[in-house]
């Protein structure tokens, strides 16, 4: 058998679109017969909106695969972006179970001389004979998303996705860039990429990508400047939180989207507020302090935490609570617990009163900021 590296059976497959496309198409490029040109690669469309067409696809893939080229001695065969190896009603349905079924004892008997198969799929059945000839007689690699509600360490493997690819753009993007970043974005790799492009464009020359980077041309623009305001309301800035709000507004922000966006904000406040209460967390001005306290925090506090990722520390980038720790540190927690009430009353106002929405979102802001 040949060694692994050699194999002319490879499978990219998983959940996060992104990583399988990028790296199956990198696959191809490595894989493509040297100077065989156009007809030495052969892809097939695996998108399939039901059963006959899957089933399509896989004989096609199959005669493509025993079929020798007229100008090529070797030829790359790709099934590209497979929708029908996975658990979903089309890939379920029996006819296709059967041309799958099919096309892994196709695979286990062996390709003709000078032939490699290259398959990219959404996510793949791992009990499947299909997925078991890659993964024994070939290479199988699986990128599934990075699902924030399930894994702890999304936002580390987020963080090493975002240095990654600036490093490959021969650049860095700060701590706070980083978490400006995942605060917009979340762990959408795509729009990471695409949104990194945009920025080291933007930055010309310079080396080290900031927050404020990320503020003046990200695809979020509006969410960043509304950051910006919660951060100035955390900050107890009256000022600089007015000047933010009519900004908002004249851009067309809707007062709604404002007050929901200070509530999570005074959400997040509270329960680092209830965290320094209950000593469980300090604020400190060495960042890296905070990612220990984090680690730090029993179990039995831990399990008391919010599920949601907005309002839970834990799963919150470090640098996100390392700046809003501080925040919440200049409030009490009754003044908080008001600043909620606050935020229903204007609410009601917004909803019902005919007072001007500006002058309803301006008076929360004062009541907040300046409350005793």
């Amino acid at each position: 058998m040949p060694a692994k590296s050699q194999a002319p059976l490879h499978l990219v497959c998983g959940s996060e679109e992104y990583l399988v496309s990028e790296n199956a198409r990198r696959l191809a490029t490595a894989l493509a017969p040297k100077g065989g040109g156009d007809f030495a690669v052969e892809i097939v469309d695996g998108t399939a909106a039901n059963a006959d067409e899957a089933v399509k696809a896989i004989y096609k893939t199959l005669d493509a695969l025993n079929t020798v080229g007229f100008f090529a001695s070797e030829k790359l065969v790709w099934l590209r972006d497979a929708s029908f190896f996975g658990t979903d009603k089309t890939s379920e349905a029996k006819a296709v179970l059967a041309a799958a079924t099919d096309f892994a004892e196709a695979l286990k008997k062996g390709l003709p001389d000078g032939i490699t198969l290259l398959v990219s799929a959404g996510p793949v059945d791992k009990r499947r004979a299909f997925y078991k000839a890659f993964e024994k007689l070939g290479t199988a690699q699986v990128h599934d998303a990075i699902d924030p509600t399930r894994d702890r360490d999304w936002q580390d493997k987020v963080t090493d996705f975002i240095a990654a690819h600036a490093k490959a753009l021969e650049k860095a993007v700060s701590d706070d860039g980083v978490a400006m970043l995942l605060e917009l974005n979340g762990a959408n790799l795509r729009q990471l990429e695409t949104e990194l492009e945009k920025i080291a464009t933007y930055v010309g020359q310079r080396h080290t990508i900031e927050a404020a980077d990320v503020r003046a041309v990200g695809s979020a623009s509006r969410e960043a400047i509304t950051w910006d305001l919660n951060d100035a309301v955390g900050e107890r800035n009256l000022p600089k939180a007015l000047r933010i709000m009519d900004r908002l507004l004249f851009q067309g922000e809707e007062p709604i989207g404002l007050l929901f966006a200070l509530a999570s904000r005074i959400r997040q406040l509270l329960v680092l507020r209830e965290l320094i209460d209950r000593k469980a967390l300090k604020p400190v001005d060495y960042y890296p302090a905070v990612k220990s306290q984090l680690e730090r925090i029993p179990a039995g506090i831990a399990s008391q935490l919010p599920a949601d990722k907005k309002f839970n520390p834990l799963l919150a980038h470090p640098f996100v609570v390392f700046k809003t720790l501080s925040q919440a540190a200049r409030y009490t927690r009754p003044q908080l617990v008001r600043a909620m009430e606050s935020l229903l009353d204007t609410n009601q106002q917004l909803v019902t009163s005919a007072l001007p929405d500006q002058l309803a979102l301006e008076e929360l802001l004062a009541r907040v900021i300046t409350a005793k």
